[in-house]
């Protein structure tokens, strides 16, 4: 691996752009590479996630989430269990067994669905209170298709979560990672009507339109700039060769 390191580092001059999906992954790009990156959101499909108007939300919190140790998906199981509260978690992974095993010695309402389709994980953002991301990402799609079809998000306050969610308004952000502080905010969620209308808005400047528009204009912004330089290097050269020819007349 510290070969890789080397060389990821010695290469990263010979990139024109850095382009990232969130000002967390800019940061790391500054740290490691000493490099400034242009954001670009990801695109969310807001024409698909929407929210359904005839549903009220129903009592059970949302977990959509490979089951991966970094995820610490076991804090949102025991944070619902201390909350008393239901909670969905929709996905697989190497950490399933066990987090079965931790939902049944907690004797809470839990339930594993394993991996779902697109339209079936809409409905259950319909549904749902609330969905729960417990882990740092670096950008975080579920908590932007949950707001898209109008439903809150409660995020740790670290990672691409405090760019996609406002604080109070479209969910609620954690600002410690431990049990008790999730389920103090899984208790608060519960007994909030949030704004479906201002949750919806939001989430619309995620879209793909957005990104398409954004995309494109780096990409072009680039493109002039690499013909700009290649110019100025054609010039440069001509110059010199300008300056030779004089230096060799008689």
């Amino acid at each position: 691996m510290a070969h890789l390191a080397r060389w990821d580092r010695d290469t990263a001059g010979r990139v024109d752009r850095y382009v990232a999906n969130s000002h967390y992954v800019a940061g790391r790009i500054r740290r490691y590479y000493n490099r400034g990156s242009t954001i670009v959101y990801p695109p969310v499909d807001t024409a698909f996630y929407r929210p359904e108007p005839a549903r009220r939300p129903e009592s059970f919190f949302l977990v959509v989430s490979a089951l991966a140790p970094y995820k610490r998906l076991d804090v949102a199981i025991r944070a619902c269990a201390a909350a008393r509260t239901p909670l969905m978690v929709v996905g697989r992974g190497p950490e399933e067994a066990r987090l079965r095993r931790l939902a049944g010695s907690l004797a809470a309402d839990i339930t594993f669905t394993g991996w779902l389709d697109d339209a079936e994980i809409r409905d259950l953002y319909q549904r749902c209170r609330a969905v729960v991301m417990t882990g740092v990402e670096d950008f975080g799609m579920v908590p932007v298709e949950a707001q898209a079809c109008g439903r809150p998000a409660i995020a740790l306050a670290e990672g691409g979560a405090v760019e996609s969610v406002v604080d109070g308004v479209t969910g609620l952000l954690v600002r410690e990672h431990s049990v008790d502080a999730f389920a103090a905010a899984i208790c608060d969620a519960a007994s909030r009507d949030f704004d479906v209308s201002a949750i919806r808005r939001h989430a619309e400047a995620f879209g793909r339109a957005r990104f398409q528009d954004e995309f494109r204009a780096v990409i072009d912004e680039t493109v002039g700039e690499s013909r700009s330089d290649v110019s100025n290097a054609a010039r440069h050269a001509q110059r010199g060769r300008n300056r030779a020819a004089r230096e060799d007349e008689p």
